[in-house]
């Protein structure tokens, strides 16, 4: 059995048109019928451009944007037929890294209190504990920060050491799956490989199951053990990493490909 299935999935929006003389409803498709089984412990990457419907994905995925129809089956529950208390209780189990650092963590909360609120979400009798510092110390070191900063705010980190800090809030709660949502675009390319190694060692020590949302398919192929590439709402193509970089079969992927900018050197 698959650890995360998805059975014909889809995310509609309405929206009104006005026109000249009369009001009519329309439909976007931002998710039309995708399915896709990911195993415990694999890492699928999720590329497309943007306005794909990758992101919408992602939240219907965590139950942040309701589904139309189709089903979200997590170790083995269906998670769309959950009532609100209950999917707030099994979200500790599936978390979420967005792009932006910046905008993801509260200004004005601490290091130490963003991920002490985090990890008593699952042991909430740490919270009077005098074990909490070590909890959030340890959990720093997890993601490569030094534990003497966990009392700064998060305008006194660097891009790079921010999106760690938004690693180690999604880490926090020990969920079994995290959804990656460009986690690493906004960051410079050196940075970039360093973030990316963090979340190929963190699926290794703690057996994590991982989505990794990107608009670039050589990141995308680094991380990944499996690809699948979304285009109007709908997967395109699905496969092995090496497989669908190096033997793509639908036309829009390897328009992607194309799009990969390569270095030419020429003698002088």
């Amino acid at each position: 059995m698959a650890f995360l299935e998805l059975q014909d999935l889809h995310t509609h929006f309405y929206s009104k048109s006005r026109g000249l003389s009369s009001q009519s409803a329309e439909i976007v498709k931002a998710v039309d019928g995708v399915s896709l089984e990911i195993q415990k412990g694999e890492i699928l990457g999720l590329v497309g451009e943007s306005g794909c419907g990758k992101s919408t994905l992602s939240r219907t995925i965590m139950q942040l944007q309701k589904a139309t129809s189709g089903k979200v089956i997590l170790d083995g529950q269906d998670l769309s037929t959950l009532p609100k208390k209950q999917i707030r209780m099994r979200r500790l189990d599936f978390q979420m890294i967005f792009q932006d650092p910046y905008a993801s963590l509260n200004p004005r909360m601490t290091i130490f209190s963003t991920l002490a609120e985090a990890i008593c979400q699952r042991h909430p009798t740490l919270k009077k504990s005098n074990t909490l510092s070590q909890s959030v110390a340890d959990l720093m070191a997890t993601v490569g920060l030094d534990s003497r900063h966990m009392k700064k705010y998060p305008h006194e980190f660097s891009g790079g050491q921010r999106q760690r800090i938004a690693i180690a809030r999604a880490l926090a709660p020990e969920p079994k799956l995290i959804i990656a949502d460009e986690p690493v675009s906004a960051l410079d390319v050196s940075i970039q490989s360093q973030i990316l190694n963090l979340l190929l060692d963190l699926r290794d020590q703690l057996n994590l199951t991982m989505i990794f949302i990107s608009h670039d398919l050589s990141v995308v192929r680094y991380i990944s053990d499996k690809i699948a590439v979304m285009f109007a709402g709908k997967i395109k193509e699905y496969g092995e990493a090496e497989t669908v970089f190096h033997h793509p079969t639908h036309s829009y992927t390897k328009k992607l490909l194309s799009a990969i900018p390569h270095l030419k050197i020429t003698a002088s």
